[in-house]
């Protein structure tokens, strides 16, 4: 296993002799104990995932965010437990930790975590899930540290010692004692409890450790003559991971990510961020400098929304069908991108009374058959209609009593064969339904909007759900937009047999949530401003044609939870959906969040 310094070793191993410690590496008020050895301990397997690391994405002074790090809500327990199903596949015996279980005790609450609740037969993803919660470290930071310490992710008939020593919290290589590991923090909940304990104790007591936000010395190896690199430590998290491995990677291992570099090298700290990268994405929420970047944007809303549709339709031969949305209100266009998306046409949006001179245009210039107007004569003028009706042969008013009745019109105008999947989004918000726009779309089937505070739907949304034969409803926000009452009476008088909620802690993460469902691989994907909706909204309609992903931005930056997507889909363009006021040059330099 990669080095791990484990702390208070003076008082709790007695006359054990300490390796290999280099001494400005030792907190101030207690010694050391580092277990580490060199080459044999690189971790040379990436899993099951497409690797996506690349050497030149390393920063050694911010090897991870500290929002990545100390998320104390980074996956669910059945996330991680599906994900440990995938990684270890087929396991031969009962270590592996995705069939592992054991009781565990109670903790009380501490400066650094919060109370634990011991039980019986506790699955290793629940325990890993409830510390993640109870002390604030990241369930991805436990699992990518699981792996680098003894492969346990990956393993498929581990040994109880590697168990015992699941962390490296307080197993020390010491010659003297090959394997062995202390008591009282020997075992698999202890190891993930402690060790991430420990990360919380190094935050804080930032000043209590040799490893500092600011300039540091580090070592590539335990042996001194292999040299010294100064590292700018930028944030709390990186260095908690140089205290926990005390050792930074020299060329060689960097030259080498997925195997061995020299006799100097070290790979504690690569492996970590590496092994993230490969499994959740970036670390720092950076995104890779490898994906190309484009934007698209016009002088307002509705000539940005232009300009989304001479991107993707370039030949006018190609779209038989436009959609036209109003340009000042979120609620009907919401449904209308996936139908514009099926329709294989751009989803256009106008002024409420005057139709814009570019959007002119532009249905001028891809001179379809079929205009479709969404909205009633209070949303969308008469005098916008008239102004249609000398563009195309056809133009069709859809509409309803209000902005649900109108989804449910176009869910059957748009899918008259039918859909078997149905998302459902809340109709009093606009971010949620954004991204689920596309990914609906992209799967060929229409988004219905839910009334804020429902708690059954209403007899007219599931007969349509029930005309469309539809098995599968999709919930895209968590149980505060959309309860789970309302999702579960969707099943009532409908064919109904599958729920899926695609929630986050906030849109951003929410985005990401449904397209980590509906694009598990995609070649392009889309960026828009997560605090106003005309952008996104024709965006949207594109994004579904293309089967590309719809990510939301706060404006000024690139959320972690779009980065994560992003790099483990496989994206290789991302297109800025608006202008430099709407998506700033710091968001197109794929500036993180903080």
């Amino acid at each position: 296993m990669p080095a791990v310094a484990a702390i208070g070793a003076a008082a709790l191993l007695g006359s054990l002799v300490v390796v290999s410690t280099p001494a400005y590496a030792q907190p101030i008020e207690e010694p050391v104990v580092v277990d580490e050895t060199p080459v044999d301990r690189a971790v040379v397997s990436s899993g099951t995932f497409e690797s996506a690391a690349s050497r030149s994405d390393f920063d050694p002074g911010y090897i991870i965010s500290d929002v990545q790090f100390y998320d104390r809500d980074a996956m669910t327990q059945s996330q991680i437990q599906s994900f440990l199903d995938r990684m270890i596949g087929s396991c031969q015996n009962s270590n592996c930790l995705n069939v592992y279980s054991q009781s565990t005790t109670s903790r009380a609450a501490t400066e650094r975590c919060r109370s634990y609740s011991g039980a019986s037969n506790e699955s290793a993803a629940r325990i890993i899930y409830k510390v993640q919660q109870a002390c604030g470290i990241s369930a991805k930071v436990i699992l990518v540290t699981l792996q680098k310490e003894q492969s346990l992710v990956t393993r498929t008939a581990p040994s109880s010692s590697t168990l015992e020593r699941a962390m490296g919290y307080y197993c020390p290589d010491d010659p003297s004692r090959p394997g062995w590991c202390h008591p009282d923090f020997a075992g698999f909940y202890n190891q993930v409890y402690n060790a991430s304990a420990q990360f919380q104790r190094y935050r804080l007591n930032p000043t209590g450790y040799n490893y500092r936000i600011g300039s540091n010395s580090i070592l590539h190896h335990p042996n001194t003559s292999c040299g010294r690199k100064s590292v700018t430590i930028r944030n709390a998290a990186t260095a908690g991971l140089y205290i926990y491995t005390p050792y930074t990677p020299n060329s060689a291992a960097m030259s080498n990510l997925y195997g061995l570099g020299d006799s100097c090298s070290s790979y504690g700290n690569r492996n970590f961020w590496r092994l993230y990268t490969d499994w959740f994405g970036n670390p720092t929420g950076q995104l890779s400098s490898t994906v190309a970047k484009s934007r698209l944007a016009g002088a307002d809303r509705y000539s940005t929304s232009v300009a989304l549709a001479a991107s993707a339709y370039p030949d006018p031969s190609s779209v038989s069908t436009v959609y036209i949305a109003v340009g000042t209100g979120f609620a009907d266009g919401l449904a209308a991108a996936p139908a514009a998306a099926v329709a294989g046409g751009p989803l256009l949006l106008t002024d409420r009374s005057t139709l814009p001179a570019s959007v002119r245009a532009e249905i001028v210039r891809l001179s379809p058959e079929n205009i479709v107007v969404v909205g009633g004569s209070s949303v969308i003028r008469g005098s916008v209609v008239d102004a249609l009706k000398s563009l195309a042969p056809t133009v069709t008013r859809v509409s309803g009593d209000d902005r649900y009745a109108t989804a449910r019109a176009l869910a059957l105008l748009a899918f008259p064969e039918g859909a078997d999947e149905v998302f459902v989004a809340s109709g009093g918000n606009f971010p949620d339904a954004l991204a689920a726009s596309a990914a609906a779309g992209s799967r060929g089937v229409p988004v219905l909007l839910v009334p804020p505070g429902s708690n059954s739907a209403d007899s007219a949304t599931r007969s349509v759900i029930a005309q469309l034969g539809a098995t599968t409803v999709v919930a895209a926000g968590g149980t505060a937009v959309i309860s789970s009452n309302y999702l579960n009476s969707l099943k009532s008088g409908t064919d109904v047999t599958s729920l899926v909620r695609r929630g986050g802690a906030d849109r951003y993460k929410t985005a990401a949530s449904i397209n980590d469902y509906a694009f598990p691989a995609a070649i392009m994907g889309y960026l828009a401003s997560g605090v106003n909706f005309p952008d996104a909204l024709a965006a949207a309609a594109v994004a579904g044609a293309q089967n590309a992903p719809l990510h939301l931005s706060p404006g000024s930056c690139l959320p972690a939870a779009a980065v994560g997507h992003l790099t483990l889909s496989g994206v290789e363009s991302l297109t800025f959906v608006g202008g430099t006021s709407v998506l700033t040059s710091n968001a197109y330099n794929y500036r993180p969040c903080s």
